[in-house]
Formats: structure tokens, C-alpha cells, sequence
């Protein structure tokens, strides 16, 4: 088991070596490694590679800053200026944040943008705001469209945070596929195999072998198809970003991606009263889960309830790293100078 507390601290050390700011690589290393301590480990430290190769190559931009190309009141657009994807998504959402405190609402479509981790990362920033925090992102080209057999779309994920009195209660972040793309590359790299509707091979037939998957398919199929059709308008059509079918894969390190975003924040407490409303979600949330339970199941669960037991059991007992990742470490450590000394004792 590994500290994620030192787990930070390196991944925070390995993005400084490759010339990324403290300040910025502190806040990449706690969406990374907080990725892994709610149960998303395709999310997590397993990408630190590609992200300091990414930086330490010029793909990314270290030195870059996101910056307001376009502004209104309670609609923004941002160019993310090709800086980490953390750090520019991290910038839209402090500003819509900022914006609704008075005008009750505010969103940011952003262009520029790099691979920014895991959704919910940034809707959370809206929620511990006393906000309902939206968040969206295309992504490069590894989903077919219902019907088709060719990756068409990104796996388009979003999130939507909706916090309580004094906590978060329900927090959705989910692919428009019917898994990520990097479960698939997690698996591949552990040497497992997946089940059979996760993905098709080039000839469109349904595979288990993770290394032969040519796209993966939309969640409910004609449903999960048109979300992400709406996410891949939201996030690259109105910013201006590159579209799924453009954009350069996180794993290309030979060009950007130019990645779209489209982030926002809502103010309930600006048009009524703040307790009131988490009540009302509470009891909601409450009457779902005294639901009659159907057979076999011992518990009804709502979204984002798994990932923050996993969060708090990791808090004690720290998380797992499967030995292909751990050998990535350990060469990152190497490369960087960066002592990998993370192991709970």
C-alpha cells in the first residue's frame, strides 16, 4: 500500500523536474493521486508518465497561462494557451465561481486545453463554493457512433457536483462511453483481460483482449451516443477547440490536443434559500435510498457515494499500485532525481 500524502509529493517533484510551477503542480498532483483514492485508477498516478513526457517534450506548454479571449457577464470564453489541463480548468472554474456570486450563473467554454484528469475534480470547486458545479470535456477520437464501427467520438465524460449543508451529495461524473478509454489502457497494461461490450476491434466485432480494442461504445447506445454528441458541441463547437475526430491522442506526444471544455457554476443560494434546497435534495436522496431494495442487492447507492468511501478508506490506508505502474514510478524517479519512497510502512 502507498502514502498518497508522499505519492503527491512525487508526482508534485516529477511535473516540477519537467518545469511545471509549484503552485500548478501542486494542484495536478492532488487531482491525480485523488483520482486513485476514490476508485479511478485510470485516472490516476498510472498517467504521470505521459504527463511529465508530455511537459518535458514542449507538447505541453510548462510556462504557459490560461487567459479571458471572450467575456460576458455569465459566459466566458478561455484559451487554455496549451497549459495543463489541471491548471486551465482549474482557472475557468475559480472564475465561473467567482462571476456567480452575482450574476447567479456563470460558464466558461474553453479551447486550448490539455487533458485535464477526472471530471469531478472541477465541478467539487463549485460545490465547496455552495454551488452546483458542470463539468464537461471532449476528448480525442475512441467511440463509435451508434451503429457505426469506426472511433468517431471522444468518450466525452461530465460531471455534476450538487453540495449539501456541509457536504457533497450527489457527485456524477461519468464517460459518455460506456467505460473510459484509459480502463481499456489499465488493463492492457496489467494484462487482463475486459468484458465484451466494453469495446470492437476494427471489423466492429465485440473483443476481450484490451490490446485488440480499435474504439469503445457509447453507454445505453443510442442514448450515451447522443450526450456525447451534445458534450462534443458544448465543448468544442462553441470554444472553437479541436473536435474528437482532430484532436491529437494524450498518448501522441508529437503535437497538442487542444482539448474543449465547457465548465460552469450555479448559484441556488442567489434565488432561494441555500439550507432549504440541501434539505430538500437530502430528503430526496433519502427517500431513494429506503427504496425496497430489489433481490441481491443490499444497498441502494446514489452517485459519487462509492468514490468517497474509497476516498476516505485511502485517507487511512492508502491505495494500491499494480506492479506496471510501480515500474513506471520507480523509472520516473530515475529520470527525475525524485526519490520514490512511498510505500506505507
Amino acid at each position: 500500500m502507498y502514502d498518497t500524502q508522499k505519492l503527491k509529493v512525487f508526482c508534485r517533484r516529477v511535473m516540477e523536474s519537467a518545469g511545471l510551477p509549484e503552485e500548478q503542480s501542486i494542484d495536478f498532483a492532488e487531482s491525480l493521486v485523488t483520482a486513485d483514492m476514490r476508485g479511478i485508477p485510470s485516472h490516476g498516478v498510472t498517467r504521470l508518465k505521459a504527463y511529465h513526457r508530455r511537459l518535458a517534450d514542449g507538447v505541453t506548454d510548462a510556462a504557459a497561462k490560461p487567459a479571458i479571449a471572450a467575456d460576458l457577464p455569465s459566459l466566458l470564453l478561455i484559451d487554455g494557451n496549451n497549459a495543463m489541463g489541471v491548471t486551465t480548468a482549474s482557472f475557468a472554474m475559480r472564475e465561473c465561481v467567482s462571476r456567480a456570486k452575482t450574476t447567479g450563473a456563470c460558464f466558461a467554454a474553453v479551447r486550448g486545453g490539455n487533458h485535464f484528469g477526472y471530471a469531478a475534480y472541477y465541478s467539487e470547486l463549485a460545490a465547496r463554493a455552495g454551488m452546483i458545479g458542470f463539468s464537461l470535456c471532449n476528448a480525442s477520437h475512441a467511440v463509435a457512433p451508434f451503429g457505426g464501427r469506426t472511433a468517431e467520438l471522444g468518450t466525452n465524460p461530465l460531471a455534476v457536483t450538487v453540495p449539501g449543508r456541509d457536504t457533497i451529495l450527489l457527485d456524477l461524473d461519468m464517460a459518455t462511453s460506456l467505460v473510459a478509454r484509459g480502463k481499456v489502457t489499465l488493463a492492457a497494461k496489467k494484462g487482463q483481460s475486459i468484458p465484451s461490450d466494453w469495446g470492437i476491434d476494427e471489423a466492429g466485432r465485440p473483443v476481450t483482449d484490451p490490446t485488440a480494442v480499435s474504439c469503445v461504445l457509447p453507454f445505453g447506445g443510442y442514448k450515451g451516443y447522443g450526450i456525447g454528441l451534445v458534450v462534443e458541441i458544448l465543448a468544442s463547437c462553441i470554444s472553437g477547440a479541436a473536435g474528437s475526430q482532430q484532436m491529437g491522442s494524450f498518448y501522441d506526444f508529437s503535437r497538442p490536443q487542444n482539448v474543449g471544455f465547457f465548465l460552469g457554476a450555479l448559484n441556488v443560494g442567489g434565488v432561494t434559500e441555500f439550507g432549504a434546497f440541501a434539505d430538500r435534495v437530502d430528503a430526496l436522496i433519502r427517500s431513494l435510498k429506503s427504496a425496497p431494495k430489489a433481490e441481491g442487492c443490499d444497498e441502494i447507492l446514489v452517485a459519487g457515494e462509492p468514490e468517497a468511501r474509497r476516498y476516505r478508506e485511502a485517507l487511512v490506508h492508502g491505495i494500491e499500485l499494480p506492479a506496471a505502474v510501480r515500474a513506471e514510478l520507480e523509472e520516473l524517479s530515475r529520470v527525475c532525481g525524485v526519490p520514490f519512497d512511498c510505500e506505507l510502512p
